[in-house]
């Protein structure tokens, strides 16, 4: 008897399409891809001053609009590929269709949400694993710009973000400081923290890590 198996080649239970680890993945991705469409505006133009988040930029005669920028942020790049998966997926669930408005920052940003908050149904449905990688290439090329490895500091570790989402909660990506980079921006909310700040952001992220270990330590005795 055959066993079914994942995109990674994993073994699966007969009910699932996708493993515990690429579906943690996935969902990583799903969350990640509208900052990282955000972030892509800045690259855009080869010769803007945007965010570098520790990039070395080349020392070249700039072209007049970075192509493979354009083709994530256009029509049919990032918001044309989570739109249709998120319209597939509704179509096999017998559902409406999405209902699409906004910018398009609005609409990478709803259709990646919407596609994360029913993905306990995307690892059963047998579209997942080629969602999955798709996904992930958008994820990787994404990246591939905005933090090519090859020019990448590391930076030095600072913390958990301090600053808030919408709904209050804390946003939690780690900040790094670049010798590049005069102030810390948060590669995940992009809210700068300029060095007048830093006094400041110490102490929140004091306070935020010494409030969590007093949240783990009761679930650490049982």
């Amino acid at each position: 008897m055959n066993v079914p198996s994942c995109v990674c080649r994993a073994a699966l239970p007969a009910d699932e399409t996708l493993c515990p680890r690429c579906r943690a993945a996935t969902s990583g991705r799903l969350r990640r891809l509208p900052a990282l469409y955000r972030l892509l505006r800045h690259e855009l133009q080869p010769s803007a001053g945007g965010p570098s988040y520790g990039r070395v930029r080349l020392v070249e005669s700039p072209l007049p609009v970075a192509t493979d920028v354009l083709t994530l942020r256009g029509p049919g790049g990032m918001v044309g590929v989570l739109e249709d998966w998120w319209t597939a997926m509704q179509a096999s669930r017998g559902g409406s269709a999405p209902v699409i408005a906004g910018t398009y920052d609005d609409r990478v940003t709803a259709a990646a949400t919407r596609l994360a908050f029913h993905l306990d149904y995307v690892v059963t449905w047998d579209q997942a694993g080629q969602f999955a990688i798709e996904i992930r290439r958008l994820d990787e090329r994404a990246l591939a710009i905005v933090c090519p490895a090859e020019t990448l500091e590391r930076g030095t570790r600072l913390g958990p973000c301090p600053g808030e989402n919408p709904d209050g909660t804390l946003c939690g990506a780690v900040l790094r400081h670049y010798r590049s980079s005069t102030a810390v921006t948060c590669p995940w909310c992009e809210v700068v923290y300029p060095p007048s700040s830093w006094a400041r952001l110490k102490e929140w992220i004091d306070y935020d890590q010494h409030d969590q270990a007093q949240e783990e330590e009761p679930l650490l005795a049982g």
